[in-house]
């Protein structure tokens, strides 16, 4: 008599702490691109009525953006490390599944942001309305054309993504170092922020390698670069650091 087991794949344990993370992610998510949606037209209808309008208003969602995957990502990096660790997963799991977040997220996005520059460029072109960056915003240059709206995407994925590792770099840092040390290296764990841009797209901070006008194909193979070095600084920071008990 032959007995049939049915065998179940076994899933990856960092994928258990990627699609709870996920899921968090995507709540916040939600409510940041929900609420720069309605700002932007809340300002667009404005100046219309009011004022010439001139200038890309959804351009400026990349600082929300930013700034809020930085902030989700220091949470998650120095508040779930020690719950993942109690529930029986490695470090190792850990970083594997907030970087594989970090990228997820920081692409959806720039895909969200180069949609909502496609839908805002259409609405500017109906209306005969120029839509392009603000000055120390996107080049001029290379302003938004109502179709050319998803162009941005490539430059604000790697923008996004650096600031999603910069923000797992800072928070390991403080966790792993202190506070004292986690401050003094700041110009390192920010470092990805300000090393990774485009060069027709900067993010609207100081971009360090400016000076160096490197062209397109140069500075996306540099900001990968950079992304991966960040990638692994916070692997050697996190693999063997001591996990802190949470006192009630």
């Amino acid at each position: 008599m032959t007995t049939l087991t049915t065998i179940r794949p076994v899933r990856a344990p960092w994928l258990r702490a990627a699609r709870w993370q996920l899921r968090s992610q995507a709540a916040v998510g939600a409510w940041l691109w929900a609420t720069m949606a309605v700002a932007a037209t809340v300002v667009v209808g404005l100046l219309s009525r009011f004022a010439d309008v001139e200038v890309s208003i959804f351009q400026f969602s990349r600082h929300g953006a930013l700034w809020t995957g930085f902030a989700m990502a220091v949470i998650f990096c120095t508040a779930g490390l020690a719950a993942h660790v109690a529930s029986g997963l490695t470090r190792a799991a850990f970083v594997r599944a907030t970087v594989v977040v970090g990228v997820v997220v920081g692409v959806v996005y720039a895909l969200l942001a180069g949609i909502g520059l496609e839908l805002e460029g259409l609405v500017y072109g109906a209306n005969g309305w120029s839509h392009v960056g603000s000055g120390g915003g996107v080049d001029p240059q290379h302003g938004f054309d109502p179709p050319s709206g998803l162009g941005v995407v490539p430059g604000l994925a790697l923008s996004f993504v650096a600031g999603q590792l910069s923000g797992l770099l800072v928070g390991m840092a403080y966790y792993r170092l202190g506070g004292w040390w986690g401050t003094v290296v700041l110009p390192l764990t920010l470092a990805p922020i300000y090393l990774v841009g485009s060069p027709s797209l900067t993010t609207g901070q100081l971009q360090l390698l400016a000076p160096l006008d490197l062209s397109a194909p140069a500075a996306a193979i540099v900001s990968v670069a950079v992304l991966a070095a960040a990638a692994l600084a916070y692997y050697l920071l996190a693999r063997h650091v001591p996990i802190r008990s949470v006192q009630s």
